[in-house]
Order: C-alpha cells, then structure tokens, then sequence
C-alpha cells in the first residue's frame, strides 16, 4: 500500500523539479512577490538619515520588486566581470544610473561592440580604458534589462546611505 503512494509522490515532485527548470510554472513566485513586497515595505518605512540623497525614499514597490528581479538577473549575467563597488574585469556599475542614461545603456548591454563601432565617444573611452576588452552581447529584453538598473540604482543608494550612516 505505501510503495505505490511513494512512487506517486516520485512522480509528483520530479515532473515539478522538470517544469520549474523549464520555467513552464513558478513555484515560488507568490513567495517572490511576497518577499518583494516586504523589502519594499521595509525600506519605506526604514529611517534614512537627513542628508542622505537615498534613491529608496522615492522607491516604488514596482522599482522595488524590479530591483529584486535585477539581482537574480544581475548575478546570472553580469557579476562575472562586474561588482557594484569595485572594478573586476569591467568598471564597478555603482553609480551607473548617473553616468548614463538609459537610453545610451540598453544598446550597450545588449551588444557594446556595435555602439563602440558606431564612433560612441564614450563607448570607444570605456572599450580602450579596459584593455579594449568587448562585453559579451546580451540576448536580455529591454525590461530585463531595466530591472537590472533599477538593482544597480537601489544598491548604490544603499551603499550612499551606509556611507553617511557611517559618517555621522
């Protein structure tokens, strides 16, 4: 009587481990929202010091839930040859959302080769200033990619925030 319930269960579990990897269900995805929905709540309501230029007092819940899903995207592509604070292979991206607009970036990150082939004045310094290293082309969708900014733009308001906490 238990084997068959045990191969049952087998089934059960091994059919959701196969569409999960696939990404044709989301198993944790109301825990996602959940816990999106909660930083966001906590960072709403988290004391900033006065003279911060915190990014997260002007943070929605949607940038909120967008930075959370930057991060997964952000350690998935980018965190091999970048960091938030440091130089690794490319320049730290701290910052990145004052340096460029969006406009400018999104080309960039999908295929930085091309912008720098265009004569992009500032393509060609960055590319030369890296030991004309080329950043791999993306196949990221626009959206993707702005959830990867707006993770970049709340870590670098979080670390401006540490740096006057830090201060005082």
């Amino acid at each position: 009587m238990m084997f068959p319930l045990l191969v049952v269960l087998l089934v059960f579990l091994t059919g959701g481990v196969f569409f999960a990897a696939t990404g044709l269900i989301t198993p944790f995805a109301d825990a996602t929202k959940a816990a999106a929905k909660a930083a966001a709540d906590t960072v709403a309501t988290a004391p900033l010091a006065p003279d911060s230029n915190a990014v997260a007092q002007a943070a929605t819940p949607e940038e909120l839930q967008a930075a959370v899903a930057g991060e997964t995207l952000f350690k998935g592509n980018c965190a091999q040859c970048h960091a938030v604070n440091e130089v690794v292979v490319g320049p730290a991206l701290g910052g990145l959302h004052m340096r460029r607009p969006v406009a400018w970036l999104i080309p960039w990150i999908k295929n930085s080769s091309k912008v720098v082939a265009s004569g992009d004045e500032y393509a060609v310094k960055i590319f030369n200033q890296y030991q004309k290293q080329q950043m791999p082309s993306f196949q990221l969708s626009d959206q993707e990619i702005t959830s990867i900014l707006a993770y970049l733009k709340t870590e670098s308001g979080a670390m401006a925030r540490a740096s006057t906490v830090a201060l005082n």
